[in-house]
C-alpha cells in the first residue's frame, strides 16, 4: 500500500528502510496534527497543584500527563508570554521526550554538568532544578549551558532569569572545538546535538525542504566530532547523555555503535529501570531509546546513556 504524504520521497524511503510501513504511516500522520504545547512545571517555584489552579484562572486549557507527573499540555491561550504564570517562571516549554534526558541523568547534589548545545536551555534548566532538589538550601552543583552563538546564549540567559535558577551559567562556546579545561570535570555531559530534525517535522515543517541525504552525511561527521570532544569531559564513573530530535538511525544508534568502538572506556548503561513502564518496551538496546511520533506521545527523539568506566 503506497504512502502518500507531503514529504520528500527520499525521507519516506529512508524511514521505510528503518521501520515497517504501518509505523511510517503513523509517524507521517502525526506530523499533520495540531497539538498543544508541552511544559515542565518548575517544582522549585510552585507545586503542580498550585500551577494547575493558576493556569485555569488564566483561562488556559490544561491536560495532565500521567506518565510524567510534572508535565502539562497547554492550549486555548493567545500568547504564552502574555501569561503571568509563564513570566513568573513557573514552567518551561519542553517536549516530553526532552524531559526524559533529565529523567535518565543520575543527578546528585553538587553535580557538575556540561550541556554542550543547550539553547534554549530546557534540558540544562531541568537538570539544574533536579540538582537543587537533591541538595540543601541555597545553590547546589553547577550546570554550564553552552551554545555556538551569542544569540543562542541570550535565549538561555532569558530562561535562566525567568526560571530564577542560581546554579546555571550560559557560555558561548563551539562544541566541536575541544576544550582542554573541561577534561575530566563533568559528572554529566549532555550532548543534544545538531541533527536533521526529522523527528519534529510537525513543528518545523521547513526542515523537510532543507534536509538532504548529503546533509545528513555532514551532520553525522559533526556529531561524531562533538562526541569525540565530549568523551574526555566525563569523569570516570560519569555519564554522557547523547540525544537528537530525529528518527534517522545513522544519526542515532549507528553513532552509538561507532562511539562505543572508538571509546571503549564507555559502555551503554541500561536505562530500563529509569523509565516508566510504558516506555521500557521501546528500549532498543540497553542504553538507548528511540521515540516515534504517532507511536509515543512525543516528538521523534533518540536518547542514549553512555557511562564511563571507573578507573
Amino acid at each position: 500500500m503506497e504512502i502518500r504524504y507531503s514529504l520528500p520521497q527520499w525521507i519516506l524511503k529512508q524511514w521505510l528502510a528503518s521501520y515497517d510501513e504501518e509505523t511510517v504511516k503513523r509517524i507521517a500522520e502525526e506530523f499533520l496534527k495540531e497539538k498543544p504545547i508541552t511544559v515542565r512545571c518548575n517544582l522549585e517555584k510552585i507545586t503542580k497543584e498550585e500551577l494547575l489552579k493558576l493556569l485555569k484562572e488564566e483561562g488556559v486549557t490544561v491536560e495532565e500527563e500521567p506518565a510524567v507527573p510534572y508535565a502539562l499540555y497547554l492550549s486555548g491561550y493567545d500568547h504564552l508570554a502574555g501569561l503571568n504564570s509563564f513570566r513568573q517562571g513557573y514552567y518551561q516549554v519542553q517536549d516530553i521526550s526532552s524531559m526524559l534526558v533529565g529523567e535518565l541523568a543520575h543527578v546528585q547534589a553538587g553535580a557538575q554538568v556540561i550541556d554542550l548545545c543547550a539553547a534554549p536551555g530546557g534540558k540544562a534548566l531541568d537538570v539544574a532544578e533536579r540538582i537543587l532538589m537533591e541538595g540543601q538550601a541555597g545553590c547546589s552543583g553547577h550546570v554550564e549551558a553552552r551554545d555556538l552563538t551569542e544569540y543562542k546564549v541570550s535565549l538561555i540567559e532569558e530562561n535562566i532569569e525567568r526560571m530564577g535558577l542560581c546554579n546555571v551559567t550560559a557560555v558561548c562556546q563551539d562544541a566541536s572545538v575541544y576544550d582542554e579545561k573541561s577534561a575530566g570535570k563533568a559528572d554529566i555531559v549532555i550532548a543534544d546535538l545538531p541533527c536533521s530534525g526529522l523527528g519534529v517535522l510537525g513543528k518545523k515543517t521547513d526542515l523537510k525542504y532543507k534536509a538532504s541525504p548529503e546533509g545528513i552525511v555532514s551532520l553525522v561527521k559533526l556529531q561524531r566530532k562533538i562526541l569525540s570532544c565530549a568523551a574526555s569531559y566525563v569523569k570516570p564513573g560519569g555519564e554522557l547523555l547523547y540525544s537528537t530530535c530525529t528518527v534517522n538511525p545513522k544519526e542515532n544508534i549507528e553513532n552509538v555503535h561507532w562511539f562505543l568502538k572508538e571509546f571503549p572506556e564507555f559502555y551503554a548503561d541500561d536505562i530500563r529501570e529509569d523509565l516508566c513502564l510504558e516506555l521500557r518496551e521501546s528500549v532498543t538496546e540497553n542504553g538507548c531509546i528511540q521515540l516515534l511520533p504517532g507511536v509515543h506521545k512525543s516528538d521523534g527523539f533518540f536518547i542514549a546513556r553512555l557511562r564511563k568506566k571507573e578507573v
